[in-house]
């Protein structure tokens, strides 16, 4: 019997390469009737299973003042089963800036948080399924309350590159019939705070 790989481990189904490399997320989310479509066209043209069936809880944090909401920012904590992978992720300032680093205890997180004044502001529970397909990683959700979302993303360090990953992303949503006005500008954390 072989030993489970690191990436197996971690609820990996490939190695990620440099899908997740940069401090910045280009990121364009729209709402589905239906994801079976939607994976369809993804594996028709390719795509490669990165995560399936994966349960993810974000907390957000805060200070007691909001400086974070009021500076466009969001401090979050996701936990992922059943890897039991841990990230903390810092979005923000702006839609495109964004910075994460795995953590190995979400629990001891949580606490050394709170220790220096954060506060839990919001949980959100979703259940998702993350495919690479060429440079863009597509994400297929469904977050209770809210519905089913795909997501469209690429990082990047090159801020010059912005402007055509949102061309590349708008091209693949169009093939994906993804119409512009199923867009939603707005983050699952401010959908759901209404």
């Amino acid at each position: 019997m072989g030993s489970e790989s690191d990436l197996q481990r971690k609820g990996m189904l490939c190695d990620p390469g440099e899908h997740f490399q940069g401090r910045y997320e280009v990121e364009h989310k729209y709402r589905v009737e239906n994801l079976a479509p939607i994976r369809d066209q993804i594996m028709q043209r390719g795509g490669v299973a990165f995560m399936l069936e994966n349960h993810e809880t974000d907390i957000y944090f805060d200070m007691d003042d909001k400086r974070f909401a009021e500076n466009d920012q969001a401090v979050c904590l996701r936990s992922m089963a059943p890897s039991g992978r841990v990230l903390w992720i810092s979005k923000g300032p702006g839609p495109d800036r964004c910075v994460a680093m795995d953590l190995h205890d979400a629990d001891k997180a949580v606490e050394m948080l709170t220790s220096l004044g954060f506060v839990e502001v919001l949980r959100v529970d979703k259940a998702r399924d993350l495919y690479f397909l060429g440079a863009l990683h597509v994400t297929l959700d469904e977050v209770p309350g809210l519905g089913p979302f795909v997501e469209i993303a690429a990082m990047t360090d090159d801020e010059q590159a912005l402007d055509g990953l949102h061309e590349q992303i708008e091209a693949l949503a169009l093939n994906l019939d993804l119409s512009p006005a199923s867009r939603e500008a707005l983050s699952y954390r401010a959908l759901l705070n209404g």
